[in-house]
């Protein structure tokens, strides 16, 4: 789990770019940011040091669609950056923020809710990356936690029937809850990722009031977070 938040003009982030290869920047913006669209990151990025960054956003619809940034903007959940001076960004308030790099120079930026869990969409993602996934590096951040996530038992046994043993079974007359960090994590290793390599947020949305949108708690009074992830110009080396 990252320790700290780091404070800037725009609000609270975590610097996420030690965890992943060299030439790779990533971060996530936190509750309170001065927004998360393409244009407001990219100026958070230059205050960062990055340079001049064009920042690629798909239009989420929780489904299991990658898509490469030169056919951003559309609906999709997951955007595949593959040049210098190029990020992609993802926004979440309980769904699942996932970012992927490799030392090749890719990277990719996952929204999984629980429709996209289910339907695989980080399994895709590896695909589209292309890169040897034993070299790939992930982070998967604050999400809503089985602490807080219950579901319905169609719900739970649906994923029961998807993820087998990865998903306990109800006990008793508990609530059925789900780990979708933990499901996401099963995903990436099962497409090769090595488990050190996978960095997985402690911290859930709904629990973190101070730090994390929670849309399940605050409803539509809930902001959004972004998680970006992009690629180096040559010559930069952010801050």
């Amino acid at each position: 789990m990252i320790s700290a938040p780091v404070q800037s003009p725009f609000g609270p982030f975590f610097n996420l770019t030690g965890l992943f290869p060299e030439g790779t920047f990533a971060y996530l913006l936190l509750k309170g940011n001065r927004g998360v669209s393409p244009e407001a990151i990219e100026a958070f990025l230059a205050l960062r040091g990055h340079g001049e960054i064009r920042v690629h956003k798909v239009d989420q619809v929780h489904s299991d669609k990658v898509v490469r940034a030169q056919d951003a903007p559309c609906e999709a959940d997951a955007i595949v950056v593959t040049r210098p001076g190029e990020a992609a960004r993802v926004v979440t308030a309980d769904c699942v923020p996932l970012l992927i790099a490799s030392p090749e120079g890719r990277a990719a930026a996952v929204h999984a809710g629980w429709r996209g869990t289910l339907s695989m969409i980080a399994s895709r993602a590896i695909g589209e990356i292309g890169s040897d996934p034993s070299r790939l590096a992930a982070y998967i951040g604050p999400l809503i936690g089985p602490c807080c996530y219950v579901v319905d038992e169609r719900r739970h046994e649906a994923f029961r029937e998807a993820f087998g043993e990865a998903v306990p079974p109800r006990q008793g007359q508990e609530p059925c809850r789900l780990d979708l960090s933990a499901l996401n994590a099963s995903l990436l290793i099962k497409g090769g990722l090595a488990p050190g390599r996978i960095f997985r947020e402690e911290r859930c949305t709904s629990c973190a009031v101070e730090l994390c949108c929670s849309y399940r708690r605050d409803g539509d009074r809930a902001g959004r977070m972004a998680a970006v992830i992009g690629l180096e110009r040559r010559g930069c080396k952010g801050q």
